[in-house]
């Protein structure tokens, strides 16, 4: 078999995995080494001891801020945070997480919408587009370049877990990253070689979340009761003999969110100089 239709192969194989159905691998298509790194992308919580370099990190960091940029105005930061105290800080900041400790890097992503205004404030003109897309346009850069980053580190053989958590103590991590006013954390990612082979988790169907020309109204009911079955089968495959079984999907992020979370950050983010209004 050629590494062509190989590499086809294992794509239609990894979607399959991924959705529960077949998903068409066009005749011809280029880049499919690229395409099944992205099919393949897993969190990882467990790292070998291998450093993963500053040069590294920097270098990872220059493909992911190549991402696109709403109106090209380069509204995203990353923080390699690489001095102990300030990593030690940050995860006293989620305690229920100690694979993070173990992590060889730590990064984090912020929105930044400081320079933008300062070309407004050298100019001494009012920045007028003060107003909740100040807010959303950075964040958004924030995102793709969180993604651009995780291709980028899988591509050279790095796996990472980004971490939400980080924002449920936003003053505190802004004082240990020193953020100045209007940047604001969105995630952070612990990075580093990945100690085992971890299977893909499954995703909802594509007839919930991929849609022609219109959303409509789309059956959700029947889509989260399809992949709760798929959700449980795929824990059930891997999980241990004498674990417990597996719960569903639904039932799982219900009782996750049925908590308050972050109830503070729009207050944060408000003292951050940001207007959503």
């Amino acid at each position: 078999m050629s590494h062509r239709r190989a590499d086809a192969a294992a794509l239609s194989a990894v979607l399959a995995e991924r959705f529960g159905q077949d998903v068409e691998v066009p005749e011809g298509v280029s880049g499919l080494p690229e395409l099944l790194t992205i099919a393949s992308q897993t969190s990882h919580r467990a790292w070998s001891e291998a450093p993963v370099s500053p040069e590294l990190v920097r270098l990872l960091a220059a493909c992911a801020l190549a991402a696109p940029s709403k109106s090209f105005l380069q509204q995203a930061d990353i923080v390699d945070v690489r001095d102990a105290a300030r990593r030690a800080a940050i995860h006293a900041l989620v305690p229920g997480m100690p694979w993070m400790a173990d992590a060889p890097a730590l990064v984090v992503f912020c929105a930044n919408g400081r320079r933008f205004r300062r070309l407004f404030e050298r100019r001494g003109q009012p920045f007028t587009n003060d107003h909740l897309d100040g807010f959303f346009n950075p964040t958004v850069d924030a995102a793709m370049v969180m993604m651009n980053f995780l291709n980028a580190a899988g591509a050279a053989g790095l796996g990472g877990c980004p971490i939400s958590m980080i924002r449920n103590h936003p003053r505190r991590l802004a004082d240990i990253l020193e953020l100045p006013e209007r940047v604001v954390p969105v995630a952070g990612l612990c990075l580093g070689w990945p100690a085992q082979v971890r299977r893909v988790n499954p995703r909802l169907p594509l007839a919930a979340t991929f849609h022609v020309d219109r959303i409509g109204s789309p059956d959700d009911d029947a889509a989260i009761d399809e992949f709760d079955r798929r959700y449980v089968a795929a824990r059930a495959a891997v999980l241990p003999p004498t674990a417990a079984p597996p719960r569903a999907w639904s039932d799982e992020r219900a009782e996750q969110y049925a908590k308050p979370q972050r109830a503070d950050w729009g207050a944060f983010v408000r003292s951050m100089d940001f207007d959503l209004s």
